[in-house]
């Protein structure tokens, strides 16, 4: 069987080896092939490329499987949302497998409920790592300390392109 590895780590400083690593192992057990891999660095609400990628090689029919760590890897945007990329991914002819919820399979009558659920708790654990962050930036402005970039700095970092343009620039001439 065809499949693909999909991960995400929240910021530069995380590294997804870990998931990678045994996401490769258990496709190698399973005797599968792993024809593509994508990672992710952003946070759950952010906006991510790879993800989009595994969408169009989704529809181009590239693979059979997508495995991902867990739930809360592939989205934190609450259930709605989980469940709209699971459709998507069926729709597609597309299984998923989470490595750490091997309990979720599409064929038991609950799978809807459990993944909506699930998908919830991913959700507010944003909402609650959001909330001490801005608890912890207001202690610091209370402190005196300045935030954002000084005056005159510039980026250091090179913007990536996403979305349709970077798929235009990027698409053979």
């Amino acid at each position: 069987m065809k499949v693909s590895i999909y991960t995400r780590v929240s910021t530069d400083g995380q590294d997804a080896t870990n998931q990678v690593l045994e996401l490769r192992q258990w496709a190698a057990s399973k005797g599968h092939n792993i024809v593509a891999e994508y990672q992710d660095i952003s946070s759950g609400a952010r906006r991510r490329e790879h993800l989009d990628d595994l969408f169009d090689a989704a529809r181009r029919r590239k693979f059979e499987l997508v495995a991902i760590w867990s739930l809360d890897r592939l989205t934190r945007e609450g259930p709605l949302q989980t469940l709209l990329y699971l459709q998507r991914l069926t729709a597609l002819g597309v299984r998923v497998y989470s490595h750490q919820e091997q309990y979720l399979d599409p064929s038991l009558p609950f799978y809807e409920s459990i993944v909506a659920f699930m998908a919830d708790i991913a959700k507010m654990e944003r909402e609650r790592l959001s909330e001490r962050t801005k608890s912890g930036l207001r202690r610091a402005v209370s402190q005196g300390k300045k935030l954002g970039r000084p005056p005159g700095s510039k980026d250091a970092k090179k913007r990536r392109r996403s979305g349709y343009f970077r798929r235009y620039a990027d698409a053979p001439k």
